[in-house]
């Protein structure tokens, strides 16, 4: 990230889906909290504690976002995956109010999001996400440069939703791993296993 960072965005719990962002002075920008009832649903609120947004979440179809006083819409329809060629279906694209076009690339599992704008040709993050680090002890961040910062609102609420998703399918990924390495052991031991929580039980 060559260009310098003109603000940096600390989440106090490394949790897309609950959590405080601060600055550096430890001043409230947004608060995160999701809420179990019917339906789950995560908010987004400023430091006025107005809702900027909603993600409602669903297990079979994509999750539902609600951006300020628009209407509910998918979040696939906000956010769009792309489809082919392959090797670009972690790149996902998405427009502010005035239009501009902007693409978060790492949405896989093991990376970390990174947001381009269409101004340079998307060659230039404009903002990162930093994952925490117990050995620095270093809190999560989101780390904007004065382009991102134009649009600050709309890069966090788009980096909430999109990382709670990224990890849902990390997770997901996982666990597919484990227990496609899971060796079958009932037959040797007469023993019948069950994979748990990613790992083996009996």
């Amino acid at each position: 990230m060559s260009t310098p960072i003109a603000a940096t965005l600390i989440l106090s719990r490394d949790n897309p889906s609950n959590t405080t962002i601060l600055d550096p002075d430890d001043k409230v920008l947004y608060t995160v909290h999701t809420t179990h009832g019917k339906v789950t649903v995560t908010h987004v609120l400023n430091a006025d504690e107005e809702e900027l947004a909603s993600l409602e979440w669903r297990d079979v179809l994509p999750d539902k976002v609600t951006l300020g006083n628009k209407a509910p819409t998918s979040l696939r329809d906000w956010l769009h995956t792309s489809l082919v060629p392959f090797y670009l279906k972690d790149d996902v694209s998405l427009k502010d109010d005035s239009g501009r076009k902007y693409k978060w690339r790492g949405n896989a599992p093991g990376r970390a999001l990174e947001l381009f704008a269409e101004d340079d040709g998307y060659k230039e993050p404009i903002a990162r996400f930093l994952h925490s680090r117990n050995d620095l002890q270093q809190l999560a961040q989101l780390v904007l440069t004065a382009r991102a910062v134009q649009v600050r609102d709309i890069v966090v609420i788009s980096f909430l939703f999109l990382e709670k998703s990224r990890r849902t399918n990390e997770t997901a990924s996982q666990s597919k791993a484990d227990i496609m390495s899971a060796p079958v052991l009932s037959g040797v031991t007469g023993n019948d296993y069950n994979v748990k929580d990613g790992g083996i039980g009996i």
